[in-house]
């Protein structure tokens, strides 16, 4: 594994924290996930040197109402099932730049698409064909380490639905 100071590593993408707001409305519908992850440089691609830059952005690629059973209180961590969940599966598109390990120095990047898959609880009473906005905040992004062609990171996320009006047609309303 390489040594290196995580401070000398550029990351974009993060969300601004003040400006992500959990409280609107009551809005209780959210959950933080942690996706760790291996990077594999692609064959073509020189090994690294020296990690510079991630750049980070996620895009939610689906989302579903499902009907799941109901608890009739807390479990020990404090959660509680309601008959319905939102499933959200997302990708986490990144390019990372780094230094080559080659005489040139030359700068390198790779780009990587990592799937992840979530769930938030939400009331019981949401309609299963209800539509959501999904708001994502990237939280951090912790490197733990990186070999010549691997790059281990794990990336922490906090997803909030937003229930939307149903947009389209709906019963009698389209005839």
């Amino acid at each position: 594994m390489a040594h290196f100071d995580r401070d000398d590593i550029i990351i974009t993408g993060l969300c601004d924290v003040e400006s992500f707001d959990i409280t609107t409305d009551g809005n209780r519908n959210w959950t933080q996930i942690s996706v760790p992850e291996t990077l594999l440089i692609p064959e073509q691609k020189p090994d690294i040197e020296q990690l510079n830059s991630v750049n980070i952005s996620v895009r939610i690629v689906r989302q579903k109402v499902i009907e799941t059973p109901a608890s009739d209180g807390d479990n020990v961590e404090g959660k509680r099932l309601t008959g319905r969940k939102l499933i959200i599966e997302g990708e986490l598109c990144q390019t990372i730049s780094y230094t080559a390990d080659v005489p040139e120095q030359s700068v390198h990047s790779a780009q990587f698409v990592v799937p992840f898959s979530a769930f938030i609880v939400i009331p019981a009473e949401t309609a299963l064909d209800a539509n959501f906005q999904v708001n994502v905040c990237v939280e951090d992004v912790f490197i733990q380490d990186f070999t010549p062609r691997q790059i281990f990171k794990n990336v922490t996320l906090l997803l909030q639905a937003i229930q939307t009006p149903f947009i389209g047609c709906q019963d009698e309303q389209c005839l």
